[in-house]
């Protein structure tokens, strides 16, 4: 039988009808209209109309992602998802194999960054090799740069292989899971120890700029404890805004709590942009609400000056900055920390877009 696929949405037909059919030629036809005009806006820099340029990037999850995010405008790699080399294997992935996965990204980006994200797995990915037990909740346990006491060798060996592909071009390390000053500490001996080590062997390196993200509350709140050992700083919202309200993210149930344009996670975001500023450290956000326009928006008049979202996403929230100031999305985003709810927020955010 015939399958009709709406590859956006998810939707499948079976059988599909001649009227089905000619809906979804309708709907190919117009999203081809809409990335061919991506294409040919992709190389217009992201600037207010105030003349304010924003840095957008792109979020990916393995070397082959890489040439086409920077098709599509990305100026460099704002997270990318080391994951896919350690996962269904019964060993880790080697040092030479990890340096040449992160150095072909890298060389594709080149002159702009490409953040490189430590290994970001706990209890609810499974791995052979690394001592993970089940846990209740495995969001809340031992993952991450948690498991630095337990395997440092696995940090460690990671590291190195970013220090050998920063020799291709510019290179940022951020750590996940960082709770406090403690585990920022963790995070600089094992970068010690790494680099220690290539110097000893005599190996070539080249420069990395270290960071840690900003996904837990707490981080946040006592960043101006270790904001002066970092380069940067990197905002996760997605996890950010499930340990901000307490609602797992993998839950259908509390649908209601996944906005991330919630008033809390945006106090939050304005408490991180000003830590960055008194550190004098660059802040971007990497979490999925930077891939939407309307939000975007908000970040920008938070102060937010980088954003790194899934390829797609970069042609529209161009497009959004582009036709705003600086100005009115400050405005904008101070009065949206005191509304209630994030729905009250983004009836704030259309009636401003649609120039009420």
């Amino acid at each position: 039988s015939t399958l009709a696929l709406d590859g956006e949405s998810g939707e499948v037909l079976v059988s599909p009808t001649a009227d089905d059919l000619a809906r979804y030629q309708v709907r190919a036809g117009a999203i081809a209209r809409d990335r061919g005009r991506d294409l040919e806006e992709a190389a217009l820099p992201a600037i207010t109309r105030d003349g304010v340029a924003i840095d957008l990037l792109a979020n990916i999850g393995s070397p082959g992602e890489a040439a086409g995010a920077v098709s599509l405008g990305a100026r460099g790699v704002g997270l990318f998802r080391t994951e896919f080399l350690f996962l269904e294997r019964s060993r880790p992935p080697s040092e030479g194999e990890q340096a040449e996965a992160y150095g072909q990204v890298v060389a594709a980006c080149a002159p702009h960054p490409v953040t490189i994200r430590l290994l970001d797995v706990g209890g609810d990915k499974p791995i052979p090799y690394l001592p993970l037990k089940g846990e209740a909740n495995p969001f809340l346990g031992v993952r991450a740069l948690r498991m630095a006491d337990r395997r440092p060798d696995i940090f460690v060996t990671q590291l190195r292989a970013c220090y050998r592909a920063a020799l291709k071009g510019r290179v940022k390390v951020m750590a996940p899971m960082v709770a406090d000053a403690g585990d920022v500490a963790t995070f600089r001996r094992l970068v010690d120890r790494a680099r220690a080590e290539l110097v000893a062997e005599g190996q070539p390196i080249g420069d990395v700029d270290l960071g840690v993200m900003l996904e837990i509350p707490s981080a946040i709140l006592v960043a101006d404890t270790y904001t002066g050992e970092l380069g940067f700083v990197s905002l996760g919202t997605n996890d950010l805004l499930q340990y901000t309200l307490a609602a797992d993210r993998c839950n259908a149930a509390l649908e209601r709590y996944r906005d991330s344009l919630h008033p809390a996670l945006l106090q939050l975001i304005r408490v991180a942009v000003q830590a960055s500023d008194r550190a004098g450290i660059e802040l971007s956000v990497c979490g999925e609400m930077a891939g939407d326009p309307e939000a975007a928006l908000v970040l920008v008049g938070l102060g937010v000056r980088v954003l790194s979202m899934a390829p797609t996403s970069i042609a529209a929230v161009k497009r959004a900055i582009r036709l705003a100031t600086t100005k009115d999305l400050e405005r904008v985003a101070t009065s949206s920390l005191a509304d209630a709810s994030a729905d009250d927020v983004r009836v704030r955010l259309r009636r401003f877009v649609d120039g009420g």
